[in-house]
């Protein structure tokens, strides 16, 4: 009996053993997708004490306010294509001008990447730092404030789909290479914005449609390429700039703006878009798969804040 049990208890040991194993195998490591993937471009955060949780008022208690970026993405953001500004505070209240207030990095963020054998490669980090605030002035009493940085960075979202090129494009049941007609996977590289869904159907014996949807996944705030995050014109809001490239000539899109039959923008409506995108296959064709790429580009806006007590010093 207890030879039945010791028995019973290491083939429990050994499930358990197989199961944390292939439990632990890291985000990213498979190699038999292009991207990471992810819902985040930038991480921004203050460093620790960088705004202090008090100070003092009087202009004798300097006080630095420092952000830590890191690009978690997979999209490269050069130091010019990102923005850092001070607000929630006046800035002369606290010894400085508006100008002093925006600032870029030192260094540009490079992306978090998979190599070859789906092993992550960290993206980069940097700091942008407001040194030197410092009250002025006299308060009546103790008064909160709360501290807001704005980060405004260019950033693009890659998407891969299958799509499936057949001979008989209305054949339902020679399924050896692919499907026509089904939802296919879309990977989408890590960003804030994404494609959330993508279809393939038959639309006659020499088209196909492809179907899919953009989507703003992120917490931040989504603009018009180019823009700087400018939310004063609500024409900026919620614009994304897609590209569509199949790989074959004779492919069209419908509503996009500003562009070509491939290329162009579309506004989000409750964060969400759908597109539609017909390519014609006249001529000869073989079957196989055919990968589309999708790229979507944009500004983005994420903000940080943190709470400051001015403490009033006494006369």
């Amino acid at each position: 009996m207890n030879k039945r049990i010791s028995l019973v208890l290491l083939v429990a040991l050994i499930l358990i053993a197989a199961g944390c194993t292939s439990s632990s195998k890291p985000p990213g490591s498979d190699v038999t997708t292009p991207f990471i993937g992810g819902v985040i471009g930038l991480d921004e955060t203050f460093v620790d004490s960088a705004p202090p949780k008090e100070v003092f008022d009087g202009g004798d208690f300097p006080f630095d306010v420092e952000v830590d970026l890191k690009n978690v993405g997979e999209a490269f953001v050069s130091k010019n294509d990102v923005q850092v500004k001070i607000s929630g505070i006046d800035p002369t209240q606290f010894g400085k001008t508006a100008a002093d207030f925006a600032k870029n990095p030192d260094d540009d963020l490079e992306a978090t990447k998979k190599d070859p054998d789906g092993a992550i490669i960290e993206g980069t980090e940097t700091f942008v730092t407001f040194d030197n605030l410092n009250h002025q002035g006299q308060l009546s009493g103790n008064t909160p404030f709360t501290v807001h940085a704005d980060v405004c960075y260019k950033y693009e979202t890659i998407v891969n789909a299958k799509a499936c090129i057949k001979q008989d494009l209305l054949d339902t049941t020679n399924k050896d290479v692919c499907i026509v007609s089904e939802e296919k996977k879309a990977y989408n590289s890590g960003a804030p914005v994404a494609v959330t869904s993508f279809k393939e159907q038959a639309s006659g014996k020499d088209k196909v449609s492809y179907i899919f949807s953009v989507e703003h996944i992120g917490t931040g705030s989504v603009f018009k390429l180019g823009q700087h995050c400018d939310d004063s014109a609500r024409a900026n809001e919620d614009k994304v700039k897609v590209s569509v490239d199949s790989g074959i000539q004779g492919l069209s899109c419908s509503g996009l703006d500003e562009g070509t039959a491939t290329s162009g923008y579309v506004s989000l409506h409750s964060g969400k878009r759908t597109i539609r995108c017909t390519q014609d296959l006249s001529g000869d064709r073989t079957d196989f798969e055919k990968v589309v790429v999708i790229n979507l580009d944009y500004d983005y806006q994420d903000t940080v804040a943190a709470d400051v007590l001015v403490k009033h010093s006494g006369d």
